[in-house]
């Protein structure tokens, strides 16, 4: 039974997750938090192998890699800001999808991921420029 404890021990440990004060985020990542997230309060931030985990009060989780650049935003079924991502993106949406909003977002070097608050849970993929690539099904 110790030995089993030990082992589940060992294996949390090994994943590097770990909870850190909000001041230890780098720059970039608080630089971003306070610009588009203004006055919205940290609840936690996990640091693991591939970066940061935020959780704000409001419901909102943000993902940084470990240099601070985001890498995704969920805010729950509200909008996310705008400005941190090519404008293009934007304006597709409000395009073809006029009833909806931005709901997520997760940025992988070469293309956007976007996820819409609609009802059929459309994702749409864009590339790094903003343009429209395709529906992910």
């Amino acid at each position: 039974m110790i030995l089993l404890s030990v082992a589940a021990m060992t294996a949390f440990v090994s994943c590097g997750d770990k909870p850190v004060a909000a001041d230890n985020l780098p720059q970039k990542a608080k630089t971003f938090l306070s610009t588009y997230f203004p006055g919205i309060e940290i609840v936690s931030v996990i640091k693991d192998n591939d970066g940061y985990d935020v959780d704000l009060i409001d419901g909102t989780d943000v993902d940084f890699r470990k240099n601070g650049e985001w890498k995704n935003v969920d805010c729950e079924g509200r909008p996310v800001p705008v400005g941190f991502f090519p404008t293009g993106i934007t304006t597709y949406v409000a395009e073809h999808y006029p009833m909806t909003f931005i709901e997520d977002i997760q940025f992988d070097h070469n293309r956007y991921e976007v996820g819409l608050n609609d009802p059929i849970d459309v994702d749409l993929i864009f590339d790094a420029n903003g343009n429209f690539v395709r529906i992910d099904d």
